[in-house]
């Protein structure tokens, strides 16, 4: 019996790590167009979270996290299933800062996130982060090129061509657009690329109506759940209606200008708006810049990352994110008609589980699905005081093949 219980276990471990342990790129494969929906490789309707990066060429940040440490700590803390380089291209504030007059700066500073991002098996978004990107056409597809020749063998890569016009008409933004598509296209032909409209990226009706064509394209929906409500979630709904897939790559919980106090009730609207509908989102922004928008407290820097020093907007991005990637890897499991529950959660030492369930077999993973170890239950019971503060999955394995997952936090 103790020979079956060890190859059972053996076996365990290996499927848990097959089944956790992909990081979204592995798991999904390149992300593609199908219908009104960005699917993974194979079809499967999925929805993506993570936070976008604050503006590369604004000096608002205590501290630089466009860098590999700040990618492996959301990816091993977070799960963060994407992240967003959003590559300042020229503002009047920046100092010359931006890319157009310090091109070298500025690739270097994105294809640190590149590379970190790909080093972590996570989607990420290459971002032309201005609101007149036509201006810069010759620079965006000089820019969108290198990045394509470079990283366009990678399913890992997205290209968001233009972030926000502002005014534009949709005329203006399609030739733009067409003319930067070819170019990545030369270069790489299918990884996805994402193409802002009117109106901050609102007006999505306009390219529904003249979509550009390339048969993977999606189309850019912005919000900030302090003003933008039912109205916005029903143009969307037409929009994908008419066929046309949306990528949220930039959202708030606050007012639009990054200001305001965060509006719970409308975000978890806008939340249970994206999942039910299979789109995924990027929040804005991973800072800690000064402003409600910003996830890390002001001037916390990356140790206020670390240390879980966040706003009121970053505790929530921080739980909608980890709750994402749960969801995504787990399965709700019952047996007679009792649910697998843990209970305190959160939880500083021992936790409970209903005790209908206390023969199968548990195991303790990161938020990267890595394996920790075996968990012994006794009476009911598991001790997870020895365990560090963090957030943890703890997987449960039932002789029949079935296994479910449940997300804890230990304090």
């Amino acid at each position: 019996m103790k020979t079956i219980n060890f190859y059972s276990t053996i076996i365990f471990t290996l499927v848990l790590n097959t089944l956790f342990a992909q990081g979204p790129v592995q798991k999904h494969g390149r992300l593609q167009v199908n219908g009104s929906h960005v699917t993974a490789e194979n079809g499967d309707k999925i929805s993506l979270a993570g936070p976008s990066l604050f503006w590369s060429n604004d000096e608002g940040d205590s501290a630089d996290f466009y860098n590999k440490e700040t990618i492996d700590f959301l990816s091993e803390n977070w799960g963060i299933g994407i992240i967003r380089a959003a590559m300042g291209v020229k503002e009047s504030w920046d100092g010359g800062r931006g890319y157009i007059e310090s091109p070298a700066f500025q690739k270097a500073k994105i294809k640190k996130v590149i590379d970190a991002a790909i080093e972590n098996n996570v989607y990420v978004i290459v971002d032309w982060h201005t609101h007149e990107a036509e201006i810069y056409t010759n620079e965006a597809v000089q820019f969108f090129s290198e990045i394509a020749e470079e990283y366009g063998d990678n399913d890992h890569i997205i290209y968001e061509i233009y972030n926000e016009p502002r005014a534009q008409s949709w005329d203006i933004i399609k030739n733009y657009a067409e003319t930067v598509i070819s170019a990545i296209r030369e270069k790489d032909p299918d990884n996805l690329i994402i193409v802002g409209n009117r109106e901050w990226s609102q007006q999505i009706e306009e390219a529904a109506a003249k979509p550009i064509n390339d048969n993977n394209v999606a189309y850019t929906l912005h919000f900030y759940s302090g003003n933008h409500k039912q109205w916005l979630r029903d143009r969307a709904i037409r929009v994908m209606n008419s066929g046309i897939a949306l990528f949220v790559t930039e959202w708030g919980s606050v007012n639009a200008d990054g200001k305001g106090a965060v509006d719970v009730e409308e975000t978890e609207k806008w939340l249970q708006f994206m999942k039910d509908n299979y789109i995924s989102h990027v929040n804005w922004s991973l800072s800690d810049k000064n402003e409600s928008a910003s996830i890390i407290n002001p001037g916390k820097g990356f140790e206020g990352l670390k240390n879980d020093e966040l706003t009121q907007s970053g505790e929530l991005i921080k739980k909608i994110i980890i709750d994402q990637k749960v969801t995504l890897s787990t399965n709700d499991f019952n047996l007679n008609n009792t649910p697998f529950k843990i209970h305190p959660n959160p939880t500083s030492d021992f936790v409970t589980i209903p005790q209908i369930f206390n023969k199968e077999q548990f195991v303790l993973a990161d938020m990267n699905g890595k394996i920790i170890e075996q968990l012994i239950v006794k009476d009911n019971t598991i001790d997870l005081s020895k365990y560090p503060v963090g957030v943890y999955i703890v997987h449960m394995h039932k002789g029949d093949g079935n296994l479910s997952s449940e997300l804890i936090i230990k304090n």
